[in-house]
């Protein structure tokens, strides 16, 4: 354990700064110079909220990239992201969203050996699960969707993947059933060092939007939703933080609990879909306030590797 008392981490998912807008992700982003791995609409306004984000407190960065881009161009936008934050907090914890553009479990992929290659890969998603995410038609009823996730056999060659590569992973899951999938690679010591558990909370409205009603696609972020998580994990020694998409977490009843009970919470422009008019870096802040009010202790960049147990390796920073 580390010496810092009951420590608290904060994620921030920044890619919809306001300076870049949503419709950068709906309807497309000018892209100019270097191919455009570095001068998108949407690069530098989610390079200054990563790194105001990290400023504030943030330990953990999750981004995205500029959709409109050819999948090499989107390799190239990611790695560049992670080595631009790197080179301004060399101990934060990045991972990026997968590239849009391909069929194939790799090809979505295919920049997570890119970073390993670039020395600047620190951590890996896996959102466990084929999830359903409702699409509303005409009439106001959810007969459409789109799928976000992994199967269990992508996930295992993630997995394996982090392992070789020595990388935590944030597990994202969507019902409590998963806890049993993190379970049995957990007892088998299959898991890296520093890996956290994300667990997904469904909000009133559809991502990536300003509140444009959707049906939630994960259990409602209350108090019982969470004590029903908390007991499928029971047992397992991972740390574990809430995150809600469709709505603003710190508002919700769950994430003093969530604090209270030992959790760490993520924030962003990305999930809250227009309920709050806070930046990333000002969602960290009220964040960090409302952990100190319970007696946590804020703990970011060193600090929050050591307290995760990430495994150190020679990172490179261009």
């Amino acid at each position: 354990m580390p010496e810092t008392e009951n420590p608290f981490i904060v994620e921030a998912a920044v890619s919809l700064e306001k300076a870049s807008g949503i419709e950068v992700l709906v309807e497309g982003s000018p892209i100019y110079g270097d191919a455009g791995i570095g001068k998108g609409s949407l690069y530098g306004p989610t390079l200054a909220g990563a790194l105001a984000s990290l400023d504030a407190g943030a330990s953990i960065i999750h981004h995205h990239q500029d959709i409109d881009l050819p999948m090499a161009d989107q390799v190239a936008q990611v790695v560049r992201m992670n080595q631009d934050i790197l080179a301004a907090h060399p101990n934060a914890l990045i991972y990026p969203a997968p590239l849009l553009g391909g069929t194939t479990h790799e090809e979505v992929h295919q920049h997570y050996p890119a970073l390993a290659e670039a020395g600047c890969l620190t951590m890996m998603a896996v959102e466990l699960g084929r999830n359903l995410f409702a699409v509303m038609d005409e009439t106001g009823l959810p007969s459409k969707s789109w799928v976000n996730g992994q199967t269990y056999d992508e996930a295992h060659d993630m997995v394996m993947f982090a392992n070789e590569h020595r990388v935590p992973l944030a597990l994202g899951i969507y019902t409590p059933a998963m806890c049993h999938w993190i379970r049995a690679y957990a007892e088998r010591g299959l898991l890296p060092k520093g890996t956290m558990v994300k667990i997904w909370f469904g909000g009133r409205y559809k991502v990536w939007s300003k509140r444009e009603p959707t049906v939630r696609n994960a259990l409602a972020p209350t108090i019982k939703a969470l004590d029903a998580y908390l007991e499928a994990l029971e047992g397992i020694d991972l740390p574990w933080l809430v995150a809600v998409q469709g709505d603003n977490v710190l508002d919700t009843e769950m994430a003093p609990y969530a604090i209270a009970k030992g959790g760490h919470i993520r924030v962003g422009e990305e999930d809250v879909s227009g309920t709050t008019a806070l930046s990333n870096a000002e969602m960290v802040e009220a964040a960090i306030a409302m952990a100190r009010s319970a007696g946590r202790t804020v703990v970011s960049g060193a600090e929050a590797r050591r307290f995760l147990g990430v495994t150190e390796r020679e990172r490179q920073v261009a």
